[in-house]
């Protein structure tokens, strides 16, 4: 039997084809869904399901956001793991909101005008931190990483995910989450990772910090224990114009037959060559011909 969440998810989903010349309509339904939602999680308490709910409908949540807070707060630090993982989802989901970026959209304009209700949510969760890092769930701890990286950067929300990245089943989440704030001073926190194999890092480092990540990439291609962390400092490398980047992938390519994995990693160097580097699809599993074209480019 169908739970009543996911038929009002069907419900939504229908009336936002079948009534679209019908605003009217559309906000008296918008309207009972979000009381509908409010009123099972004040009644039940927030599940997976209200969750999962709440984040395909924020547009139609978020004005109503403080209502949502409101029921949703309490259970934060239920003794129920899969309750208080829903309502780190729920909070998660109301901080790292924003609406459709159109034309003029400003994130900084954004971040002021809701600043008082954001700082009241990281407040509220910050308090709890030292509880909800105790707790084993990891549902719960991946979701509390994803609030804390979508929160204000701060050395509370910095030291949590650093404290999360201990668990080996939330650390590749949490060190993902710690870039979303784009301070370039976590590099040096980072690095450490990056140089024991999470391999997520190297496209974060250039997407998120720019031309600084440089020296960090060029560490990680010469020390890192991880030869796919190596290969993905490697391509990010090519991407910043760094000729180490594409010695990596020449001799990557010269030696195949003597590495470990070489075939396989010459397989994805080709891809990216013909993805990104210019080198002609006609060509491709062509290694000699790829040899020759990395070798001119250095």
């Amino acid at each position: 039997m169908m739970r009543p969440l996911i038929v009002l998810l069907l419900l939504i989903q229908f009336a936002s084809c079948a009534n679209a010349s019908a605003p009217q309509q559309n906000r008296d339904f918008a309207e009972k869904v979000v009381e509908f939602t409010l009123s099972e999680i004040r009644e039940n308490g927030p599940s997976r399901e209200s969750a999962n709910f709440v984040s395909r409908s924020m547009d139609l949540q978020w004005p109503k956001r403080r209502e949502l807070f409101k029921v949703t707060s309490p259970y934060i630090n239920s003794p129920d793991s899969s309750k208080a993982a829903a309502a780190v989802e729920i909070l998660y989901r109301l901080r790292g909101y924003h609406p459709m970026a159109g034309f003029g959209f400003s994130e900084e304009a954004w971040q002021k005008e809701n600043s008082d209700f954001f700082s009241e949510i990281d407040a509220f969760v910050y308090k709890s931190l030292d509880h909800l890092l105790t707790n084993q769930d990891n549902t719960l701890l991946t979701n509390l990483a994803e609030y804390l990286g979508s929160s204000a950067p701060s050395q509370i929300s910095k030291k949590a995910l650093l404290e999360l990245a201990k668990n080996p089943q939330v650390r590749e989440q949490a060190l993902i989450c710690l870039t979303w704030h784009k301070d370039k001073n976590d590099m040096d926190d980072l690095l450490p990772f990056m140089l024991d194999g999470a391999s997520s890092l190297p496209y974060l480092f250039r997407n998120n910090y720019g031309v600084a990540a440089a020296p960090y990439l060029l560490k990680a291609l010469a020390e890192s224990s991880s030869p796919f962390v190596r290969l993905q400092s490697a391509e990010q490398l090519v991407f910043m114009n760094e000729k180490a980047g594409i010695k990596y992938l020449y001799e990557a390519i010269l030696h195949r037959d003597e590495l470990p994995n070489g075939q396989a990693q010459a397989g994805e160097i080709m891809q990216f060559a013909v993805s990104y580097m210019g080198f002609p699809k006609q060509d491709f599993s062509k290694m000699d011909e790829l040899e020759k074209f990395l070798m001119r480019r250095l």
